[in-house]
């Protein structure tokens, strides 16, 4: 009955409970926390082993998101700063991203623009010109014949629409 008693004792510290970090760390790992890491492992037995590739995983998951966090950081500062009307919508045609002369271009600022669908704000009929063709428009902020690019692109799986006018 001791000698039962002490094997459990041994299999709850060397099964369970590393088990039980395992779990912890994968439900962090899918919940997007990547910080936790498990501690106290025993690079000879196979749960350490796994425990180690589970806190690789995490750093690398942690050093992918930081990142795209960077690259998009970048993007938007430099998409704010072209000189070029730069708009983004979703696949219901909504206006997601605007940069400064997107904003000059309609006479609005980007929070008064944000959720418009398209044919509020006049894009509605650039974006079904073909990419690169030129057209004459008057917009709120000036008229004249302007270049449209437009492209698709997902985000969050979903997709959605990139108008640029130049």
């Amino acid at each position: 009955s001791l000698f039962v008693l002490i094997a459990l004792v041994a299999v709850r510290r060397h099964v369970v409970r590393p088990m039980q970090t395992l779990a912890n760390m994968l439900e962090a790992l899918r919940e997007g926390d990547y910080s936790m890491r498990g501690r106290n492992i025993d690079r000879e037995d196979v749960l350490g082993e796994v425990m180690i590739e589970v806190n690789t995983l995490s750093r690398t998951l942690y050093d992918q998101r930081l990142e795209a966090l960077e690259a998009g950081t970048l993007l938007q500062k430099i998409i704010a700063e072209v000189d070029i009307a730069v708009f983004a919508f979703d696949a219901a045609l909504h206006l997601r991203i605007v940069n400064k002369a997107g904003e000059q271009l309609l006479g609005r600022t980007s929070e008064a623009l944000q959720g418009r669908s398209a044919a509020e704000l006049a894009p509605d009929a650039m974006l079904a010109e073909p990419s690169g063709r030129i057209v004459s428009h008057v917009f709120p902020g000036g008229g004249g014949r302007w270049e449209v690019r437009r492209r698709t692109f997902r985000e969050g799986g979903k997709p959605h629409e990139l108008l640029v006018i130049s």
